[in-house]
């Protein structure tokens, strides 16, 4: 899957559709993996393998085991991050001497319904989003969603701190995508900033990135 351009240069990608099988695991992978019903299975075994694509390139091929809210556990010199829907699973890796973080989602474009919207997007979301046609709606709808979901992975390793989906919002600036937080929260990420958010299409599948670049 070629999605060069999208991620930058130093941020390894791996996507595939393919599922795969228990053999791509070490042994305290399985040993983790055996208590998991039979999707979660699935999904943490293809999960693994796109992940260990992206860091062996990095010089890693070791154990990716679970750490707190289902992130994955890596050695501190790589920041990475999974993703999967029910067609398509994917995963990032850079240097954490150039990112602090990193954060990718895939969705299903046309999942997020409009009764939920009032649960998942601020006053100020859903007037843009009312402002759309309704083909846009079904994608764009899943595009703030997508990546509300990357910047929640983005930001948790570094600050431990749970968001509710209102409380950060996208803003659409000439055509560009930001993600604002709406409250304070310990580490780097500041209430009221914007983190730049990118998105991309592969087939019906939205893919989202955020990234929170290293600056030391």
């Amino acid at each position: 899957m070629d999605l060069s351009g999208f991620f930058p240069s130093d941020v390894h990608y791996f996507f595939t559709k393919e599922k795969q099988d228990w053999s791509v695991l070490s042994e305290n992978e399985m040993a983790l993996a055996e208590k998991y019903g039979t999707k979660r299975k699935a999904d943490f075994v293809t999960g693994r393998y796109c992940l260990r694509q992206c860091t062996g390139i990095l010089g890693y091929n070791g154990d990716i085991l679970i750490g707190e809210r289902g992130m994955p556990v890596l050695p501190p010199h790589i920041a990475a991050s999974v993703s999967h829907s029910r067609s398509l699973c994917g995963a990032v890796a850079g240097p954490k001497n150039s990112y602090l973080s990193l954060g990718i989602d895939i969705e299903t474009a046309g999942r997020v319904n409009k009764d939920l919207w009032h649960l998942l997007f601020t006053a100020s979301e859903q007037e843009y989003l009312d402002s759309l046609s309704p083909e846009e709606q079904q994608l764009q709808s899943t595009v703030f969603f997508s990546l509300k979901e990357a910047y929640y992975k983005c930001q948790y390793p570094l600050t431990g701190t749970y968001l509710d989906f209102t409380e950060v919002a996208v803003i659409v600036k000439n055509q560009n995508l930001f993600v604002q937080l709406l409250k304070d929260i310990p580490g780097p990420f500041i209430k009221g900033g914007l983190t730049e958010g990118k998105m991309t299409t592969y087939g019906t599948q939205v893919i989202t990135f955020c990234a929170l670049q290293n600056f030391a």
